[in-house]
């Protein structure tokens, strides 16, 4: 592993399930339930599921069912907030 990955993963076992989740959606990109779970093996599925559940309620993340899969991506409102243009 190089020190850049090593320093990297020792942000993320830092890191609250939140901010993971905001570091994650930060590329504009949706992720199924199931990839944010893969992208986050540190934290629980409770875990993430609550901090979902959390940037929901907030307004800085949707949360979608399509079919039977669950797609989250961050909102317009977050987008705003961290000065990156609208996500479309």
């Amino acid at each position: 592993m190089t020190p850049a990955a090593r320093s990297q993963n020792i942000t993320h076992q830092l890191s609250t399930p939140e901010s993971r989740l905001i570091d994650l959606l930060r590329d504009g990109e949706s992720y199924t339930v199931e990839e944010v779970m893969e992208e986050a093996p540190e934290f629980s599925w409770t875990q993430l599921f609550m901090a979902m559940d959390s940037l929901s309620r907030r307004g800085m993340v949707e949360l979608r069912r399509e079919g039977l899969v669950y797609w989250l991506r961050k909102t317009e409102l977050w987008s705003t907030l961290n000065g990156s243009p609208p996500h479309r």
